[in-house]
Order: C-alpha cells, then sequence, then structure tokens
C-alpha cells in the first residue's frame, strides 16, 4: 500500500530558496554583463585605455567563476558576497564615470537589496553600514579631489560632500524600508517554509505509518489464508504423514521461514519424534530418526511436558533449547504444542534466521493453524482406528460367512430358453458374484447378439444385488439360529433354576445338555478349589 503527497513548495527550507535566487541573479547579471562590459572592454581597449578594458573583462570573468562556483554545495557565501563585490564595482565604476547625479545610487540601492535578499539578517545589516560607509566615502574623496572630477559640468555638486550627506540619507531612508519590508516577507516566507517543512515531514510520516499498516494488512491476510489453506488440507487429508508433511511446507512458504518441523510422541510417552521437516535438513533428520526427551533441555520437549508454547527471540540467550547442528543459522525459534481434547499429540517447531522475527499477532496466528493440526491429527487417528475396526469386523463376517456358505450354496441353477441353431455364433458373457471380498461364483450368460456396454453393466448390477440377497439370507438364518439358542440357553436356565438342591442342578443340566445338543453321553468333571498362597 503505497500513499503519495504531493510537496507543498519546490524548495526544501530558506538556504534552498537563498540558493535558487543567487543562481538566477548571478546568470542575469552575466547575461548582461557580457554584452555590458565587453563592449565597454572593446572601446576602452581601442583607445588606449588598456587598464580599464581590463576591468571590464576581469568583471566577466568574476561573474563566470561565480556561476560555475555554483556546483559546489559549500559556495554560497562566496558566491553571494561576489555578488555583491561586483555591483559594488559597478557602483565605482557609475561614480567615477558620472558622479553623484548618474546611475551610482541605484548601483549601491541594488547592493542593498541584494544583500538583504541573500545575505543572513546580521550579515545583510552589516553590509547596509558598508554601503553608506562607501557612499559617504566616496562623497568625501570626491570633494577632497583624492578622485577625477567626472567630465560633465551639471555634475559639478559631485564636489560637495553635503551633496553626498543629503542623497545618503535618502537612499538610506528608501534603503531601510526596503530592508524592513523584505525582512518582513523574509520572515513570512521562512516561517511558510518550516511549516510546510512541518507538514512534509508530519505527511511523510504518516505515509510511511500507512505503508507500514499496509504491509501489515497485507501479512495478516496472506497468513489467514494460509490458515485457511492448513484447515483446508487437514479435513480433506485422511492421511497423517501426508497431513503434516503438507503443513509444514506450507507454514515455511507462506511465513518466509528457515525451518519447520512437526514432532509426535511416541507411544510410551518419553520422547518426541520428529515425523516431518521442512529443507534439506529436515531430510537429514528424518532419516537419523532424530527424536528430543520430552521433559529435557529443548524447547520441544518443555512445550510438550508444560503444555505451552515457548518462544526464543535469541536463541543464544535462551537457556532451554537444543542446539541443532543442522540448523546452524536459527536466531528466533518458537515451540507450539499439538493438543487436541485434552491430550498432548506433539509440538511443531518455527524457526527463523531474523532475530525477534515473530510478533503477538504472528503467535496468534501460528497457535491457530497448530490447533487445526492437533485436530486433523486426531480425526486422522480415529479414523485409521475405526477403519482397522471395519477391517477386523469385515474379516471376521468373512470368516463366519465362509464356513456358513457350504451349506448355504445351491447346486447349480441354469435357465434355458431354447436351443440356439448350429450355424449361429453364441457370445457368452460372464459377471462374478462376490461378497465380504470373496468369489461366490458367476452368471453366465449366453446370446446371439454380441454384448454391449450397458447390457455388461446391467449384468453386474445383476450379480451385485444376488449377493446382497444372498447375505440377506445368511444374515436371516444367522439371527434364526442366534434366537434358537437364545431359546435353549433359556429353557436350560429355567430347567435349572427351578430347584435349589446341588445334585438336581447338576442332573437336570446335564439331561436338558443331551436332549437339545443330541449327544448320546454328557458328563460334567468337577475338582476342588486350591488354596492360594498367602502373600505377606
Amino acid at each position: 500500500m503505497s500513499v503519495s503527497t504531493p510537496s507543498i513548495t519546490s524548495f526544501r527550507d530558506v538556504d534552498s530558496l537563498r540558493e535558487r535566487i543567487l543562481s538566477i541573479l548571478l546568470i542575469i547579471a552575466l547575461l548582461g554583463a557580457i554584452p555590458v562590459a565587453g563592449s565597454k572592454a572593446y572601446y576602452a581597449f581601442r583607445k588606449g585605455a588598456y587598464l580599464q578594458a581590463a576591468a571590464f573583462a576581469l568583471a566577466i570573468a568574476l561573474l563566470l567563476v561565480l556561476v560555475a562556483l555554483g556546483r559546489s554545495p559549500r559556495s554560497y557565501t562566496i558566491r553571494a558576497w561576489g555578488l555583491i563585490l561586483f555591483l559594488y564595482a559597478g557602483t565605482t565604476a557609475a561614480y567615477l564615470t558620472a558622479g553623484l547625479g548618474g546611475n551610482g545610487r541605484i548601483w549601491l540601492f541594488g547592493v542593498i537589496v541584494v544583500g538583504a535578499l541573500l545575505l543572513p539578517r546580521s550579515q545583510s545589516f552589516a553590509n547596509f553600514i558598508i554601503a553608506a560607509l562607501y557612499h559617504l566615502g566616496m562623497g568625501y574623496a570626491f570633494s577632497q579631489h583624492w578622485l577625477p572630477v567626472p567630465p560633465d559640468e551639471h555634475l559639478a555638486s559631485t564636489l560637495f560632500f553635503s551633496s553626498w550627506i543629503r542623497t545618503g540619507i535618502l537612499m538610506a531612508v528608501l534603503a531601510a524600508i526596503a530592508l524592513v519590508a523584505i525582512s518582513f516577507y523574509r520572515g513570512n516566507l521562512e516561517n511558510t517554509l518550516e511549516e510546510s517543512q512541518t507538514l512534509n515531514a508530519i505527511l511523510e510520516t504518516e505515509r510511511q505509518r500507512l505503508e507500514s499498516q499496509g504491509k501489515l494488512l497485507h501479512r495478516r491476510l496472506e497468513q489467514i489464508r494460509m490458515a485457511g489453506e492448513i484447515a483446508h488440507i487437514a479435513n480433506t487429508i485422511l492421511d497423517p504423514d501426508e497431513l503434516i508433511e503438507r503443513a509444514v511446507n506450507l507454514v515455511r512458504e507462506r511465513f518466509n521461514l528457515y525451518y519447520v518441523g512437526i514432532f509426535l510422541v511416541d507411544e510410551r510417552g518419553e520422547y518426541a519424534v520428529l515425523k516431518a521437516g521442512t529443507g534439506e535438513a529436515g531430510q537429514k533428520m528424518l532419516a537419523e530418526g532424530h527424536r528430543l526427551a520430552i521433559g529435557g533441555a529443548s524447547m520441544i520437549g518443555w512445550s510438550i511436558s508444560n503444555r505451552q508454547p515457548r518462544i526464543a527471540m535469541d536463541v543464544g540467550e535462551d537457556a532451554v533449547r537444543f542446539a541443532n547442528p543442522h540448523l546452524p543459522l536459527t536466531r528466533t525459534e518458537l515451540a507450539l504444542p499439538l493438543i487436541s481434547r485434552g491430550e498432548v499429540l506433539g509440538a511443531m517447531t518455527v524457526q527463523s534466521e531474523r532475530p525477534a522475527a515473530f510478533d503477538e499477532d504472528d503467535l496468534t496466528v501460528l497457535q491457530h493453524i497448530v490447533d487445526n493440526i492437533a485436530t486433523a491429527l486426531h480425526n486422522t487417528r480415529l479414523y485409521q482406528e475405526t477403519q482397522r475396526g471395519l477391517q477386523a469386523l469385515a474379516e471376521t463376517q468373512r470368516r463366519l460367512f465362509s464356513s456358513a456358505w457350504e451349506s448355504l450354496m445351491p447346486s447349480e441353477i441354469k435357465l434355458e430358453t431354447g436351443s440356439s441353431p448350429d450355424n449361429e455364433n453364441i457370445y457368452q458373457m460372464s459377471v462374478p458374484i462376490t461378497l465380504y471380498g470373496q468369489s461366490l461364483g458367476e452368471i453366465v450368460l449366453e446370446s446371439t447378439q454380441p454384448w454391449n456396454d450397458e447390457d455388461r453393466a446391467f449384468a453386474e448390477q445383476a450379480g451385485a444385488q444376488l449377493a446382497l440377497a444372498i447375505e440377506n439370507v445368511y444374515l436371516t438364518q444367522e439371527t434364526q439360529r442366534s434366537i434358537q439358542e437364545n431359546r435353549l440357553l433359556a429353557k436350560i436356565t429355567d430347567q435349572v433354576g427351578a430347584t435349589l438342591d446341588f445334585d438336581t442342578v447338576i442332573q437336570t443340566a446335564l439331561r436338558e445338555l443331551r436332549d437339545l445338543l443330541h449327544v448320546t453321553e454328557a458328563e460334567i468333571h468337577l475338582t476342588a478349589i486350591e488354596e492360594s498362597a498367602t502373600v505377606e
């Protein structure tokens, strides 16, 4: 489950916004300086003012270096002050060219505004102070004739320091207003960016939480689906060996585990014997007849003995655990007892290569799976016991019927509907008559017409019905014989019970047995009861 949230702003913080603004300003300055400064350098060079031409070329080179430094993540401060120095250079050139009446004040105002945009508050204020001192310094230098007077006569006010003070005050007021406005909007922008960062962090945390919950929900659904598959297998497979083999492989596959095995308690109740194990390790242990003592120093033995699950989140710290050399990578182990109708049938071991691999929900699902396996094992055992009982009963019935069949068996029965011409083909079909797995004979049919599948199916049904009829005759006779025997026994009991004299009882019993069983002689031999030795 994936949740995506759009970013509120394209900038992560104030520093990234300043970086973006600085890069844009540098590119604009470079694009403007190349034609302007390039042309001035060209004309200065033609006039022989080589120093002035070199200054213009150096300005362009400085901008190129500042733009190139944009790829370095820690060059922001150098690039920002480099741009401001470039503007100071432009201011100086404007003052030297046109004095106080030229574009120098605009350049200097740009120095203050750019500093306010790009520099931190403390450096921005320092830049404002430097710009003011620079302006007054240039005015004082002109008034003292330290700098050459601009060539235009109407700029003679450049020589008066008072004019520089008045324009400086006016420019300072305008710059202060600009600084306050920029500081106000920058503060609001910083707050907005911080709020957007906080909101983005909250949304990211929520996205991760929802994604984690989605994965957990998907895992739980897979586990529930697997529990359903185990229940289906338990209801359809009646062979216990096949049942536990399918169960351990399915649990290992669905839970992505290192090893899963099932132990069953032996007949004596002394050992838990491995009956199914996954992977190559499981096959080796099965071949070795791997078993663990119940109640011994193993998690399986402890779980069976205490009828409780046991988990080791880190097997190296659990004192009750058998260190299996076939499973060296086990970090987490879980033993779950197989209990059905109060009887402990065995236990299932679940092992993972990851430490602390199971949580409470995993334990709940695995315990539900183990309960289903235990119930299925109990049912398969009952089924097998029932089948053995039915087989024994069928064998007894077969023996009894075999002994009685000779008296029931009639002579050959033949029904003729007429003789067929000698020149016609005779088609014969034999259908066996079976009862209790024994052949009682066969039905032989002859016809001048070929037999088809429907005829054979009908004949086989007739043979089955005939076998049932023979069984009914046998059961009826057996019932009548049993009733007769019960009557004889009742008669003997009544005759013997009619007197309380011991000799009369004996004589009556002998006489009734002789008459009822049609024997020529009947005797009863009585022996004395030997006294048993006294045991001290």
